[in-house]
């Protein structure tokens, strides 16, 4: 397999990505040799090994070239776009492909391959280009195959937005299977369907980041994600399918497909296979046409010659392939002029579908069409999630026609990328390119007057309704972009080669207007309006460029392409990322660095609570942000969560005691109006003005401490008792929880407040906890019961009492709750602005954090020079450059 050759700025990426890399392996090693409370230390490696995922999906984007992504609802208009920007100046779009063994030849790629429009057609991602970042020898196209953990995704996907299911996972039925996984020896190695940590990570930080289930949250409250990471991942495959199931509702056609399809993976053994043009012509029988998707699971089918990376050739199911590739990689001629193609790939994506849980448990098995159809629906939503993901759609060319929307996912998807790609707040935006192009496709519908229309109607239709309205469910990009104006990068594009209304054609084939006085009426129309002028940066040559005969809109469109999206966009995108993540970094670790000044620690922890505090008061009074908090899930466990724990210890997968060790997110409101005057959620003391939520950057400098050093190694540890076990068990769990805050984009819808407010915060709490021996009070008071005779009837009581005293402690932060006396005489209502009914116990809360934060420096006099040491390399990284 030939790798392609970075560029500068690409190889530049790759070398800060490698930085950060050895900053992250010297942040787990500081923190497993240097961190005292062995909970706190769970926390910190959970936190950092995220961050070194992230940073090795950045650094394998970075190895492929700018690209530029086209994507939208099924059937808008993409097709024909897609092949104009594609070919530039040459007349028909043509790609490389060999016969098996031959040497390479040009077929027209929508002619011979893509398949034959007015239906839902591909299943791929197809990427064009002149600079393929992978070949093998040779083959001239090349696929990237899905991974294991994409085809689970998908499942998943389909099976929430597709499928209706009387499964409700419940404790007593997950008990039930770890009881049939006791005495199964563990996995080793070479298991086809054997799930690695970082597949279980990278399943979870998925299923977190993109769903709001209510089934999945059943789930995460039997404790499902911790059970599959500590016991289940360990096991041979077959029992782990046996778990995974769970994941899409125990549907049984579901679990064959994923069976067939990772045993496919696994005897192809890489990511990417070469692929002769029997795979894609004729296009009746092409791989990426989704009816090859209608025979899996079924035998007979046509086998495709495939090449591996290793030079091997074997066949594989037309049906098995099109279901596992994941990006079909196509090289372009040279155009005959310089094109789009000459400065970056183009993506292709399969059009966003309309979501509609039909298909349940029996139709699966009864209608042939239905699996397939609950597979592409998922993939189709996966792909383009594993490439925002994955940063490897530097921009971004959004089609959308006029007329109800029906793929109601499409916001979601386009607001997460919007996210990653640019900013996820308005400030965030500012100043940069804006690598989003809006393309209103089918324009010459909009140029049809209709009898009895109000004017203005088509106008607010398609820019109101159809886009800020549609759009703005999951973002408020299309209204605000920046903090200066709204989202102004919209365009018009049209094909005058299907039949129109506007526009006629003479003999020699040119355009004309049939009726130019109308035409300008219905210009005049448009400048006029003033959803016309928000959205378009300059409406008029908008128009002329594509309501004027023999001006469709595309070569506009290109233009403006090539002028917003630099030869270096992927690369400053993915070094913003960079930076951005060690900063956060950088924010979580330098309350550790020590300094031998106790009273300069405790004063810095003291600043950095009040600054904290600040941003809490400022967003209480509209968002009612800490009762959010101190609610369940958040910063507090469940009952139900925790019974589960205790049962894992009475019951244990293995004989021997282990001693050693959602879419659619909601859309955004209107700015709130406080509910309760803003200067009663001040912290005493406070400045005149409570800090933004935003401001949130930790002070500069290293002068807070909060850490003890580590203690000497001395003679072997004692074997855990069942209490300490269940005790680690609940901290792990609650550790778990806090981490997800700080990447919960609805939590922080929610509250107002941003991530790096939620990483030091949790932080506190959890140093807090330790220094508290909390979990040691826990696993001294559940060890009498679960070292008893019948230690299971006891799950209720322990289970209460351990929820309520960590919860205590995260509500009184290990103070006492004040007293409130009891009203005298009859109780009256009050509405004021100062009558917020909790504020007694925000006071006491805020009043406790601060006394935290110092208290938690204050644990930590004694110096240690490894641990400055190593903080000092960690803290000083990136500084020059």
């Amino acid at each position: 397999m030939e790798p392609n050759t970075p560029r500068p700025a690409e190889q530049q990426v790759i070398a800060q990505a490698g930085q950060l890399a050895e900053v992250l392996r010297l942040s787990s090693e500081w923190a497993d040799t240097c961190v005292k409370q062995a909970q706190l230390k769970g926390f910190l490696l959970k936190t950092i090994h995220g961050r070194r995922l992230t940073v090795g999906k950045i650094q394998e984007s970075a190895r492929r070239p700018v690209a530029l992504g086209v994507f939208g609802a099924s059937q808008c208009g993409k097709s024909y776009l897609v092949s104009e920007m594609v070919k530039g100046g040459a007349a028909t779009l043509e790609v490389f492909v060999n016969a098996a063994g031959g040497p390479e030849q040009k077929r027209d790629f929508l002619e011979e391959i893509n398949p034959a429009g007015g239906r839902e057609s591909t299943a791929v991602v197809t990427r064009f280009t002149r600079r393929p970042y992978v070949r093998i020898p040779g083959c001239a196209a090349v696929i990237r195959l899905l991974k294991r953990v994409d085809v689970i995704k998908i499942l998943i996907n389909g099976f929430l937005f597709e499928c209706q299911s009387e499964f409700a996972p419940s404790a007593e039925d997950l008990q039930k299977l770890r009881y049939s996984f006791r005495g199964v020896q563990r996995s080793r190695g070479g298991d086809a369907f054997a799930l690695t940590e970082e597949e279980v990570w990278d399943l979870q930080d998925y299923v977190k980041r993109h769903f709001r289930s209510p089934f999945l949250k059943m789930l995460e409250d039997i404790n499902y994600w911790g059970i599959l990471n500590d016991e289940v991942r360990h096991l041979p495959g077959e029992y782990q399918v046996s778990y995974l199931e769970w994941l899409w509702g125990k549907f049984t056609r579901l679990t064959d497909l994923y069976r067939q399809l990772a045993q496919a993976l696994a005897g192809i053994g890489g990511e990417f296979v070469g692929i002769s043009e029997e795979a894609l012509v004729p296009r009746q029988q092409s791989i990426i046409d989704v009816q090859r998707l209608a025979t899996l699971m079924q035998s007979g089918n046509r086998k495709c010659p495939i090449v591996l990376a290793d030079g091997r050739r074997v066949d594989l199911d037309a049906s098995i392939l099109c279901a596992l590739t994941c990006e079909l990689i196509l090289r372009v001629p040279p155009g005959p002029a310089a094109g789009l193609l000459d400065e970056m790939d183009v993506l292709d994506f399969p059009g966003a579908r309309a979501r509609a849980q039909v298909y349940d448990n029996h139709r699966l098995v009864a209608d042939a069409a239905a699996l397939p159809e609950v597979f592409l629906r998922g993939k189709v939503a996966c792909l383009f999630d594993r490439f925002s993901d994955d940063r490897d759609i530097t921009a971004l060319v959004l089609c959308q026609e006029g007329g109800p929307q029906e793929a109601k996912s499409l916001p979601y998807m386009i607001n997460k990328w919007v996210d990653w790609s640019t900013g996820a707040e308005p400030a965030d935006r500012r100043g940069k390119p804006v690598l989003l192009f809006h393309v209103f496709t089918k324009f010459d519908m909009d140029l049809v007057r209709k009898k009895g229309e109000d004017p203005n109607v088509r106008w607010e239709s398609r820019l109101a309704t159809n886009f800020a309205d549609f759009f703005g469910r999951a973002g408020e990009w299309p209204l605000q972009w920046d903090d200066a104006q709204a989202f102004r990068n919209c365009f018009w594009v049209r094909n005058p080669n299907v039949q129109q209304t506007v526009f006629g054609k003479d003999r020699d084939g040119k355009e004309f207007v049939r009726d130019e006085q109308q035409l300008a009426e219905i210009k005049a129309q448009y400048l006029a309006h003033p959803l016309v002028k928000r959205h378009f940066a300059d409406p008029g040559t908008a128009w002329d460029r594509a309501a004027a005969p023999g001006q469709a809109g595309i070569p506009w469109l290109i233009e403006r392409i090539r002028a917003a999206v630099a030869p270096d966009a992927k690369a400053r995108q993915l070094a913003d990322n960079l930076r951005q993540m060690l900063a956060e970094l950088k924010t979580n670790l330098r309350p550790y660095f020590v300094g031998d000044d106790t009273v300069k620690n405790r004063a810095a922890a003291e600043e950095r609570a009040n600054r904290l505090l600040d941003a809490l008061g400022g967003v209480m009074p509209t968002h009612f942000s800490l009762p959010l908090l101190l609610d369940r899930d958040r910063f507090c466990l469940s009952e139900k969560t925790v019974a589960m724990l205790y049962d894992a210890i009475v019951n244990p997968m293995s004989d021997e005691d282990e001693s050693g060790a959602g879419d659619a997110a909601a859309a955004p409101e209107p700015p709130k109006q406080p509910a309760f005057r803003p200067d009663i959620f001040k912290r005493p003391g406070a400045a005149a003005a409570p800090a933004a939520a935003s401001g949130t950057s930790a002070p500069a400098g290293t002068g807070s401490g909060g850490q003890a050093p580590a203690t000497p190694k001395g003679p072997l540890a004692q074997p855990l008792t069942r209490g300490e076990q269940f005790a680690r068990s609940v901290f792990s769990r609650w550790q778990e929880q806090m981490v997800a805050l700080s990447g919960d984009a609805e939590t922080h819808r929610l509250t107002g407040l941003p991530p790096e407010w939620f990483a030091e915060v949790t932080q506190e709490l959890l140093k807090g906890a330790a220094r508290l021996q909390v979990f040691q009070a826990i696993g001294a008071a559940s060890n009498v019961a679960l070292t008893s005779p019948g230690a299971g009837k006891f799950m209720p009581q322990r289970a209460s009492a351990t929820a309520a005293q960590l919860n205590r402690f995260v509500t009184g932060l290990g103070r006492p709750a004040p007293e409130k006396p009891l009203p005298q005489g009859v109780l009256k209502a009050s509405l004021t602005a100062e009558a917020y009914p909790g504020l007694p116990i925000y006071l006491h809360w805020i009043d406790g954090f601060v006394q935290l934060c110092k208290d938690n420096a204050a644990g930590g006099q004694e110096v240690d020079e490894r641990s400055n040491a190593l903080l000092a390399k960690i803290l000083g990284a990136g500084e020059n450059g």
